[in-house]
């Protein structure tokens, strides 16, 4: 497990690669506009360091890869909260 985070149906980036100041780090030409971000969270596996150990899920709206320079916000929105707790087995599947 580790994080939910919102994709582009368009190029599959993260949707923070098309917000504010993430749009100057890319020469993706999609992500220099709104993209079109799919509502339905995905599960992105992340690893931490130094003995690349799968990291547990990340709760919506924590910070994600804190105190570093690619620390990101999780987001918080219903559905990604929804995910969380069936995830974590709290609420029965979506569907």
């Amino acid at each position: 497990m580790s994080v939910l985070l919102h994709l582009c149906r368009t190029c599959r980036h993260r949707e923070t690669s098309h917000h504010g100041g993430d749009r100057g780090y890319t020469a993706c030409p999609c992500c220099r506009g709104a993209g079109d971000i799919d509502p339905e969270p995905l599960l992105v596996q992340t690893w931490s360091f130094p003995l690349w150990e799968v990291e547990p899920l990340h709760r919506p709206g924590a910070q994600w890869n804190a105190g570093t320079t690619h620390r990101l916000e999780l987001c918080a929105c219903a559905r990604c909260v929804e995910r969380f707790a069936e995830l974590e087995g709290d609420l029965p599947p979506h569907g």
